[in-house]
């Protein structure tokens, strides 16, 4: 094989690396981003659960619309068993811990979506200790019994 060619070769297969690093970077990025979003909206509802609560009845709403809409024959019985389990999953939702929810999503974007220089998943890093406190002070307000173990 001609030299000019090996180079060329090589070239290519190191841009081709470069662009797969870069592009795992962002969808690392990404994710991390995204998770982090996500626990500062658990945050804010632990904060504040009404917001939850308005948030998860807006679902419903729009889920009890579109099955009111549909055009498929559903017998009456059947549809009331569709929306009474969407009424429930609404309740579990809302029931599930705001605070446990946020230490999740903080751990999520800061360990398993982090590499160096994610300024995302360092933000999430930092917010983790205060996360882990909430969630624990929720437990034992609860009285809750919770191990070291169990929360982490």
């Amino acid at each position: 094989m001609p030299a000019g060619r090996i180079m060329k070769s090589t070239a290519l297969a190191a841009l081709a690396a470069g662009a797969f690093l870069f592009l795992a970077a962002a969808d690392l990025a990404l994710r991390s981003h995204s998770a982090l979003l996500e626990a500062q909206k658990q945050e804010k509802w632990r904060e504040t659960p009404s917001l939850k609560t308005g948030y998860y009845d807006s679902v419903l709403r729009e889920k009890l619309a579109g099955l009111d809409r549909t055009n498929e024959k559903i017998s009456p019985e059947s549809l009331s068993r569709k929306k009474d389990l969407l009424e429930a999953e609404r309740d579990f939702r809302i029931s599930e811990s705001s605070a446990k929810m946020a230490y999740i999503w903080y751990k999520t974007a800061a360990e398993d979506f982090s590499f160096p220089l994610n300024l995302w998943a360092a933000k999430a890093k930092a917010r983790l200790p205060a996360a882990l406190a909430a969630w624990r002070a929720e437990l034992a307000a609860k009285n809750i019994k919770a191990e070291p173990w169990m929360t982490q």
